[in-house]
């Protein structure tokens, strides 16, 4: 496909009509586009339309996803006959060109056509970075020292992004050899530039907040976000084991890190979008001390204390908000983590476990309102979380991990603790079953998740109840009640610890029940009467 005034008329056109709201024209243009696509140098064309300032904005958007979702079909097409239809490959010389348009167009667009271009780069770098394209990461941090001394923190995080997007090979696949040669490469190319651009950044934050007036979130938004990304980043390049770089230079990345744990930002805070946004860089400091915890321990000790306070302090004041979800998980990880460490001890003194549990645990074990939202809602969703185990990153679940961990060398101190919690749960609700039946919720769920499974076997225990007389006093009444409609998640609360708990209820007393299962099959809740169905069936 030549490029001329032509073809920028024809891939206008078929960009333009593609995103009409009328079927045919749509229809026409996506048949035009792929026959197209299969003729020589059309991702080219389509990169070159992409530079076209007289081009409409929308069409270069339409234009950008065209050519990302061309390059992941094309630019290594699968030799599988099941992976579905087969696309003819691009070839050589239209890939160098490619190669050497694309990053200073990504620089040069406007955000969202950037994004695009970043996940294309993406697309190539899987590819051939680093040997097939050993010019990419030069240009980049040129790219980026140039962008650096101008303060364009659009091109800054343009190509931080797209760096993320390159080195999240270092997460995921086996260390091997090549991995390893691939890694270092990057290391000492990009590790000096990364720290330079992360500490730039973090005195402009200090300065713009120490200014009047804290600073404008427009100033400061893209620069938690250029953070953000450097934190990413750090996590790719330290994976697989610490780097000799970030060992010598791990004062200045801890004291960073710590910083943005610690410190408040107001102008920040008010608004629940701005607030993500520092979230999402704690929540990602957060990560890379949990993998230095994990794989570092040994060089990571002297920071421990200091960690450990900042991270409890911060999830003491962080909200129950849904939008503040993965800030607290990642939190609690990080403590879970210690927990089960050789530092254990700093959950030791005095008052701490108790503290953990009343100010930590509990509020993230209530029901939200998310929760119900999800119980009503979308209700498979709720069962494969609840019944099989895929709540993992929930507050709920995580913060019952954060007590398993303490209770692996604090056994009896949280079973003691959280046995009282519990009690202290259910005396709440029987002062008002109406107004505090999440607090009967909480401690059936408490009971539950802290469940250990016996060895070679699929009954469970619990050290935190009598189950006989938790089933009796506790679930029975919910089970035996008139209504299978009232208080729905309280109902499927009650049959879940009937179902895990069956092993060590007497069979008299589950068999004298069972009039009482069949009565919640006909329950209006998806969720109730699938938990019912579940213990009928066990």
């Amino acid at each position: 496909m030549e490029w001329n005034p032509e073809t920028l008329q024809f891939l206008s056109q078929c960009f333009l009509h593609t995103l009409s709201p009328q079927p045919e024209p749509r229809r026409a243009a996506e048949s035009s586009l792929s026959e197209a696509a299969d003729r020589p140098n059309y991702g080219l064309a389509v990169l070159r339309l992409l530079a076209e300032p007289s081009v409409d904005e929308q069409i270069r958007q339409a234009a950008a996803v065209n050519f990302k979702n061309h390059l992941r079909t094309r630019w290594a097409p699968s030799n599988d006959p099941n992976a579905g239809p087969t696309f003819s490959p691009i070839l050589h010389p239209e890939k160098d060109q490619i190669k050497t348009l694309i990053v200073s167009l990504m620089l040069s667009s406007s955000p969202r056509i950037q994004s695009q271009l970043s996940e294309a780069l993406a697309v190539i770098g899987k590819h051939d970075f680093p040997k097939s394209w050993p010019t990419l990461l030069p240009e980049l941090i040129s790219n980026l020292q140039k962008a650096a001394q101008s303060a364009d923190y659009a091109s800054i995080n343009g190509i931080l992004g797209t760096a993320n997007s390159i080195f999240k090979k270092f997460r995921y696949q086996y260390k091997t050899n090549d991995l390893l040669l691939d890694l270092k490469y990057c290391l000492d190319n990009f590790a000096a530039p990364l720290l330079e651009i992360f500490l730039k950044t973090a005195s402009l934050i200090d300065s713009t907040v120490a200014s009047a007036g804290g600073g404008s979130p427009v100033t400061l938004r893209p620069l938690f976000e250029s953070q953000r990304l450097c934190c990413r980043i750090f996590y790719s390049l330290n994976f697989q084991e610490l780097p000799e770089f970030f060992e010598d230079h791990m004062r200045e990345w801890m004291g960073e890190f710590k910083k943005y744990l610690t410190t408040s930002y107001p102008s920040l805070d008010s608004s629940a979008n701005e607030l993500a946004l520092v979230d999402e860089l704690r929540a990602a400091v957060c990560e890379n001390i949990s993998l230095y915890m994990e794989k570092n321990e040994e060089e990571f000790q002297g920071y421990l204390n200091d960690f450990a306070s900042a991270v409890w302090s911060l999830l003491t004041n962080v909200s129950q908000s849904s939008s503040r979800d993965k800030l607290a998980v990642t939190a609690m990880k990080f403590l879970t983590t210690v927990s089960t460490s050789v530092h254990h001890t700093l959950f030791a003194n005095e008052g701490v476990i108790p503290q953990i549990c009343q100010s930590i645990v509990i509020p993230n074990v209530q029901l939200r309102d998310e929760d119900e939202e999800l119980f009503e809602m979308n209700y498979v969703e709720f069962i494969r979380r609840d019944m099989e185990g895929s709540d993992l990153d929930t507050r709920r679940r995580i913060a019952c991990e954060l007590l398993k961990g303490i209770a692996t060398h604090y056994k009896k101190q949280v079973t003691d603790i959280v046995s009282i919690q519990i009690q202290n749960l259910l005396s709440s609700f029987a002062t008002n079953p109406s107004a505090n039946w999440k607090n009967k919720d909480c401690a059936i769920y408490l009971v539950v998740s802290l469940a250990t499974k016996k060895a070679g076997g699929t009954n469970v225990s619990t050290d935190l109840v009598d189950v006989q007389t938790f089933f009796t006093s506790v679930i029975v009444p919910e089970l035996q009640s008139q209504d299978v409609n009232g208080f729905p998640m309280l109902k499927a609360g009650a049959l879940k610890f009937f179902t895990m708990f069956r092993g060590q209820i007497q069979k008299p007393v589950a068999f004298q029940l069972f009039p009482d299962l069949v009565r919640y099959l006909g329950s209006e809740s998806n969720v109730v009467h699938s938990y019912a169905a579940i213990r009928s069936i066990n």
